[in-house]
């Protein structure tokens, strides 16, 4: 058996980080690259990068597009090269991340993470989500390390609308189910070669949990207001580092892939974010892996009090017929979806009746129709 752990190269996290964040920055050379949207350019993309250039360092700042598409990696790539860039970084959400570490992979530069949202753990893995121009999924990209910084700061966080923490407790909220998936199955984890999980893997995946528990009453007041507080910093840490490196070093299994299967469907589902899809999932995962109604119970009233989707007309698939459920359940089980995981045979009848089962559960505990 050969076992794998992997994780940044540095993590650092605090309230105004991006005020003095230079320091953490220039060991990788005195330019590079700045990626980020208009939208977070004009709220603080424009002051970071006067902090940074005020410190010596000489910046490109590069209009992110908006889509992580092979288009989009090449034009960067190109900046990168004319202007012989030692190092990239990102500042946004997931698709900035996740072209910066394309980016970054193309040139062999290192890759500095700086996210703008808590609202799911892509800041601190060695993969992207690629899609195509138009915004359709193509395929994930591995990469041979994870980010070499990942720069959080707490302030900025707390400064956006508080659904997107909520988005990223929920991905969260998946990590430690699906790792006890993947640990009582002895499989396979998000790293390559096959290697299995570590003690440590399955130790912050089970922390992570431990985490949400505890902290997200608090976390989710204090960033509904809008400020930083020691719970909000343990909520932060859970959905980006703790969640990041626990489901990629612990594995995932049939949450993320009920999330992928949803791909099969059009319509308003996909109004919905990647944790609002993922909460649903975690109920699955919870109703394949055989949990008692106690255990069941405690991740449905969690997900309840967020408000996240619980039931089939929670994500807007209250009138999908079976026909429409198992096209979901033929996506998410085909070769290669993490729902292999789970240690035993999971074909598209077994996952639509436990589609079914996570809704019919649900609804029969919250005394809905």
């Amino acid at each position: 058996m050969t076992t794998a752990f992997a994780s940044p190269s540095t993590y650092v996290q605090g309230d105004q980080l991006l005020e003095h964040a230079a320091p953490y920055i220039t060991p990788f050379g005195d330019h590079g690259l700045l990626l980020a949207d208009d939208i977070v350019w004009q709220l603080i993309g424009q002051k970071f990068y006067d902090n940074l250039t005020t410190a010596n360092l000489t910046i490109e700042h590069v209009q992110f597009n908006g889509e992580s598409s092979p288009e989009e990696i090449d034009r960067i790539k190109a900046i990168g090269q004319r202007t012989d860039a030692k190092f990239v970084i990102a500042l946004g959400g997931g698709k900035t991340n996740d072209t910066t570490k394309a980016v970054g992979d193309a040139l062999g530069i290192p890759v500095v993470i700086v996210p703008t949202l808590a609202s799911n753990d892509s800041p601190c893995t060695r993969l992207s989500v690629l899609y195509s121009a138009d915004g359709e999924f193509l395929k994930y990209l591995f990469y041979d390390k994870n980010p070499d910084l990942v720069l959080v700061d707490s302030a900025v966080i707390a400064g956006a609308p508080v659904r997107f923490l909520i988005d990223g407790i929920a991905d969260a909220l998946s990590t430690n189910v699906e790792s006890q998936s993947v640990s009582w199955a002895r499989e396979t984890t998000l790293l390559p070669l096959n290697t299995q999980q570590t003690a440590a893997g399955i130790a912050l995946a089970e922390k992570c949990e431990e985490i949400l528990f505890k902290y997200t009453d608090q976390a989710v007041a204090a960033a509904s207001d809008h400020v930083v507080t020691p719970a909000l910093e343990h909520i932060i840490e859970a959905n980006i580092l703790l969640s990041g490196v626990g489901a990629e070093s612990s594995g995932l299994a049939a949450a993320h892939s009920f999330q992928n299967g949803l791909t099969a469907l059009s319509g308003d589902v996909h109004q919905l974010s990647h944790g609002q899809k993922v909460a649903f999932g975690t109920l699955v995962n919870l109703v394949l892996e055989g949990a008692s109604d106690a255990r069941f119970r405690k991740y449905l009233d969690f997900e309840v009090a967020l408000g996240l989707p619980t039931t089939f007309a929670d994500l807007h698939l209250g009138d999908a017929t079976d026909a429409d459920l198992l096209k979901v359940a033929e996506l998410a089980t085909q070769e290669g979806e993490t729902i292999h995981n789970m240690g035993f045979p999971v074909d598209a009848r077994t996952l639509l009746a436990a589609m079914k089962g996570a809704d019919a559960l649900s609804r029969n505990f919250q005394h809905l129709n």
